[in-house]
């Protein structure tokens, strides 16, 4: 069940100086080297190691065996108190239902302080997503405050920090212990009034996602403008999210929100929604429309805004299928026209057509550079370790 070489060794090599160390075990029977049990939990408690011990009683109760003695072992190997520490379910099944209450109790071991039982930037991951923007950076941090995410903004006067609170008119303190992952992309539109409004992706709010237009105020307050939900559980939507000027006036036409893992025909097409822009809020327009087909594709892992590719004096858009062609993956350049984006794809490169051995071609986008200076902008797209150059 647990060795003295294997937790010695786990948690004496590697880790962060300081950081909490915490074993979880999780079994259906008693052990087979119960000698060495007592031994194992004393050098736990030495390194100072918290303990939970999950008893899964699917077994016993299945054959009618008493499982007093098993589960007065699993008790010893918990952490006192058991009652923070021990958990035990009827069956594998049931494992599901206390997940949320271990989380919990893990999550608090490195809270802010010792009255604070909940995470603030400590797990951030400032930097998972990032956008320019006039007066600095918008850095996503998906891991702040529990997991819910924040947008945070470097300025050559410091950091602008929005504080927990900015952000629970549409993130509830409710729904705390399903992390929305709010930063994981970040991106920004011009509305008619030509005032920069930022735009973040929560792909994991309420199990389907959400995508929030916000002002950022130099005290760390926000001015939520809009927030567009996504319709699917599972499908990611707001992980990738693109805005389209298509005929350069210097205004947002199009917001562009991918949904790569959407479900439908059974297998994960993906979906990339359209918005259009509409006074001062954007309206639901439709999806893009890739290739009809029976396999995965996650269309819309990636979505990159280019200059007017066909020169006819509108912005256009390519977007990333990395899962079509059995993993090999394919790009589709859809047309900006007048003031929106043509719904139907111009034009399908797939990895196959390219190059043998190309893999997930299309898991990323950039197409704002004249590398050969011939007027025209060329599009590199990223593969499994690989990069293609497109002109």
């Amino acid at each position: 069940m647990i060795s003295p070489t294997s937790s010695s060794e786990a948690f004496r090599k590697g880790g962060r100086k300081g950081a909490k160390r915490v074993m979880i075990v999780i079994t259906d029977g008693e052990s087979h080297d119960s000698p060495d049990l007592e031994k194992v939990i004393e050098d736990s408690e030495r390194d100072n190691v918290t303990r939970y011990a999950v008893a899964v009683l699917g077994y016993y109760n299945r054959r009618g065996i008493n499982p007093e003695a098993f589960l007065n072992e699993i008790k010893f190997i918990a952490s006192d108190p058991d009652d923070k520490h021990f958990f035990n379910v009827t069956d594998e099944a049931a494992l599901k239902d206390i997940v949320d209450a271990l989380g919990e109790r893990i999550f608090s071991l490195e809270g802010t302080n010792k009255n604070e039982i909940s995470f603030g930037l400590e797990m951030s991951q400032a930097g998972f997503s990032s956008h320019v923007v006039e007066d600095g950076i918008l850095l996503g941090a998906v891991g702040a405050y529990d997991w819910n995410g924040a947008v945070l903004k470097e300025t050559s006067g410091g950091k602008v920090i929005p504080l927990r609170e900015s952000y629970l008119q549409e993130f509830p303190e409710e729904l705390k212990n399903h992390g929305a992952y709010l930063g994981y992309t970040v991106s920004s539109v011009v509305s008619s009034k030509r005032e920069r409004i930022y735009v973040a992706g929560a792909p994991r709010f309420n199990h389907t996602g959400k995508v929030i237009l916000f002002s950022m105020h130099g005290d760390g307050n926000l001015t939520i403008h809009q927030a567009l939900k996504g319709e699917q559980i599972g499908s990611y939507y707001g992980s990738e999210i693109s805005s389209l000027d298509a005929d350069g006036d210097g205004v947002t036409d199009a917001l562009l929100v991918g949904a790569p893992t959407f479900f439908s025909e059974g297998r994960e097409r993906g979906k990339v929604y359209v918005y259009a822009l509409q006074g001062n809020l954007f309206v639901p327009g439709g999806a893009l429309l890739d290739l009809p087909s029976y396999q995965n594709s996650r269309f819309g892992s990636c979505i990159a805004a280019v200059p007017d590719l066909n020169q006819d004096s509108y912005n256009d858009l390519v977007v990333g299928a990395p899962l079509e062609d059995e993993h090999q993956g394919a790009v589709y350049v859809f047309l900006g026209f007048r003031r929106t984006v043509l719904r139907k794809y111009k034009q399908r490169i797939a990895a196959a057509d390219l190059a043998p051995g190309l893999m997930y071609f299309g898991i990323s986008i950039h197409g704002q550079l004249d590398l050969d200076e011939d007027g025209l902008v060329d599009v590199a797209v990223g593969s499994l370790g690989n990069a293609v150059l497109l002109w």
